[in-house]
């Protein structure tokens, strides 16, 4: 009776092997050091006090940039501008932010949601979205709440800051629900409570 088996691979296929996963553990170590020194490296090159606080945007679009930052001084608050996810990290680990801005319309930053979750969950995401599906997945990660696209109203964040920072409620009910923005929270506050008996 003939047996089957399958014969072990060369000596060159298995070295070659395990030279690929050394080079993607390397890499991966490289990469965690790397975010491990962000701290640092703001630090060298800004220090401390030079961060404003308060708020934090998360994006690589210069208009954008502008767009945030005008109107987060028109209502007083500080605003620090890291453009990746890893710096935004490190920032967090350094000074004391009460919101994030994380503009998620070409990546979904999914690393920055688990850290704010795991060791500080009570920073508030406002999260920047392309569509209704990634608005979803934004709101069930645990944003506070989202804006459509780059080219959102500004009143609508300036609704969402009021809101979450001034009235302090814990999530927009509103956008929780599957329902738009209509101001009902600021223009006649609604607390968490009468959101509750609403439901």
């Amino acid at each position: 009776m003939r047996k089957f088996f399958t014969p072990l691979p060369d000596l060159d296929d298995r070295l070659d092997r395990v030279e690929d996963r050394m080079r993607q553990a390397r890499r991966h170590l490289d990469r965690q050091v790397e975010e491990a020194l962000i701290p640092l490296d703001i630090q060298e090159d800004f220090t401390v006090s030079e961060l404003e606080g308060d708020v934090m945007l998360v994006s690589r679009d210069d208009d954008l940039h502008d767009k945030v930052r005008n109107l987060l001084r028109s209502e007083g608050y500080g605003c620090d501008i890291p453009e990746r996810t890893s710096e935004a990290i490190g920032l967090l680990k350094l000074n004391k932010y009460r919101m994030i801005i994380a503009d998620c319309t070409r990546r979904s930053r999914w690393r920055l949601f688990e850290y704010v979750k795991r060791y500080q969950p009570y920073v508030k995401i406002i999260t920047i979205v392309p569509n209704d599906g990634r608005a979803r997945e934004a709101m069930a990660w645990g944003s506070y709440s989202f804006l459509m696209g780059r080219d959102f109203d500004p009143e609508q964040l300036r609704t969402c800051l009021i809101s979450s920072l001034k009235l302090k409620h814990r999530v927009c009910w509103l956008l929780a629900h599957g329902e738009r923005c209509n101001r009902s929270c600021v223009d006649s506050f609604q607390s968490d409570e009468d959101f509750g008996e609403i439901e």
